[in-house]
């Protein structure tokens, strides 16, 4: 009702299928529930919102709504399943998701549960090695753009990120028979501080600050320490460019970093 501006009784019929006498109620119920949310309009024969609706039933946010468009626009929902009845002409950039075999997935999944470790080829594009190993998977993280599994190496004797739809044959090993070292870097918040780029004028600085719901000017983040390069990208940082030995404190959404020097230290770039 909100965002399309009424609801009536042959739109919930369409939208649910269900009967009129079944719409009558339900409209009776909601206006009951929610009673100052609407007024019926017999010019248009449908429910209106007042001046003093509230969302009830939903969050009632931009973010909600923009959400649902963009699982449809993903394909992970078809416009049925949304409560979205009159779908606004948009487009959203979708980049192809990457492959990953559903027998990957729930290897890994196994592993994590039962504690196992896994064996299986990866497709490393750092070097060239295609080579088996031994990984044991603890939890999975996203970048913003593809998923890969948080593992110990054990060839490596490290923990390392893992992209998923880079391993292939994967098979369960046994259950290690000692404790891993901890994984530090996973286990590891750290804030990072962002604030609008100094060299803007007041106003568009203030923009940024409303557009990121700043306090004090400042946009605080805890991140794990793990996750904290994918965080910087999304933030459009790109932390392997670096001027006297500390990431370029330079972003493409006109924003910086005020603990430039501790995050540096937290990078955890190998050489």
């Amino acid at each position: 009702m909100k965002w399309e501006g009424g609801v009536g009784r042959k739109k919930l019929q369409d939208k649910f299928l269900i009967s009129p006498q079944q719409a009558t109620k339900d409209l009776t119920a909601y206006a009951d529930t929610c009673p100052n949310n609407m007024v019926y309009d017999p010019r248009r024969k449908t429910y209106i919102p007042t001046e003093r609706f509230e969302s009830c039933f939903a969050e009632g946010t931009a973010a909600e709504y923009l959400h649902h468009l963009d699982m449809i626009s993903r394909r992970h929902v078809s416009v049925d399943e949304t409560w979205i009845n009159e779908i606004p002409t948009f487009e959203a950039v979708n980049i192809p998701s990457r492959e990953i075999r559903t027998d990957t997935l729930e290897t890994i999944l196994t592993a994590i549960r039962n504690k196992a470790g896994v064996r299986g080829r990866y497709v490393s594009m750092a070097s060239d090695n295609t080579e088996f190993r031994t990984l044991f998977p603890h939890a999975l993280g996203c970048d913003g753009h593809r998923w890969h599994v948080r593992a110990f190496d054990f060839e490596n004797a490290r923990y390392s990120d893992f992209v998923l739809s880079r391993l292939m044959e994967v098979e369960l090993t046994k259950v290690l028979d000692r404790e891993l070292p901890e994984d530090t870097s996973w286990n590891t918040h750290i804030t990072v501080i962002l604030r609008p780029d100094p060299s803007l004028p007041a106003a568009k600085a203030q923009q940024l600050q409303l557009e990121y719901n700043m306090e004090g000017g400042q946009l605080h983040l805890s991140v794990r320490q793990a996750m904290l390069f994918y965080y910087l990208r999304n933030f459009g940082f790109d932390p392997r460019k670096v001027k006297d030995e500390v990431m370029r404190n330079e972003s493409s959404y006109l924003l910086t970093i005020e603990n430039i020097e501790e995050i540096e230290k937290c990078i955890g770039r190998r050489g």
